[in-house]
């Protein structure tokens, strides 16, 4: 049975497209790194965004792959409603801008959470890159089924876990993709605000603010000099249960 919490803010046809096509950009993500880098990134010139710079944004029409050198880029989308999703946080290493393979018209938007060094990449070039590679595609299939078990998994998580459930769900996305070994915990190495985070929960940021307080007192969250989140992720894991 729903909880009346999951219940208040169960996802609307908005946000699980957003969802879907925020599986989507990690199942594309994931194809864009490694060797592909090695053949389509050499001798290219980079570009600094600044911290909150947009790299772009929704209803944009340029088709251009960020590959990331350095920083931290937020990855997400505005819905119908005016309500800010986000979906991912990239690092060195990662991609953003990969959904305009999708559609010309960009449904996402990417910014700078820190000062980050990008490499862009026109699609076009991408596709020439791919064509040249076949082995790259193959691998993109596979991905793309992945994805759309993913894509059920986080309505499920929306559908029917609280909002601390919801966020414990999340800070251990974060100490999974970008997370840091700090002594007996994981340190998130960027800046994430509560809005941030309230983005990422698809929940209000007083629900968010409430349950990250109650992660604290039960130490699962403490916070860094610098303010970067510190997370005890096997207590965290227990919240998830």
């Amino acid at each position: 049975m729903i909880s009346s919490e999951a219940n208040a803010a169960l996802p609307g046809p908005a946000d699980e497209t957003a969802l879907n096509r925020a599986s989507l950009s990690s199942a594309l993500v994931t194809i864009f790194r490694g060797n592909f880098c090695d053949v389509i990134l050499p001798g290219r010139k980079s570009v600094i965004f600044k911290r909150g710079e947009v790299l772009y944004d929704v209803g944009a029409g340029d088709r251009t792959f960020f590959f990331i050198r350095s920083g931290f880029i937020k990855v997400g989308t505005v819905t119908q409603g005016g309500r800010e999703i986000i979906y991912d946080v990239r690092k060195e290493g990662g991609v953003a801008g990969e959904l305009c393979a999708c559609q010309p018209l960009r449904r996402d938007r990417a910014v700078a959470l820190e000062p980050s060094d990008v490499i862009p990449v026109p699609y076009f070039e991408i596709v020439e890159a791919l064509q040249q590679n076949p082995g790259f595609l193959g691998k993109l299939i596979e991905i793309f089924c992945d994805s759309l078990a993913d894509a059920y998994d986080q309505i499920n998580t929306l559908a029917f876990h609280d909002t601390t459930r919801r966020l414990s769900h999340v800070l251990l996305g974060l100490a999974s993709k970008i997370g840091q070994r700090a002594d007996n915990v994981i340190e998130i190495p960027t800046y994430l605000t509560q809005e941030d985070i309230s983005q990422m929960v698809v929940a209000r940021r007083e629900r968010v603010s409430t349950a990250l307080n109650h992660l604290r007192r039960r130490g699962m969250v403490q916070y860094s000099n610098d303010g970067h989140l510190l997370l005890d992720v096997e207590a965290l894991e227990s919240q998830t249960r």
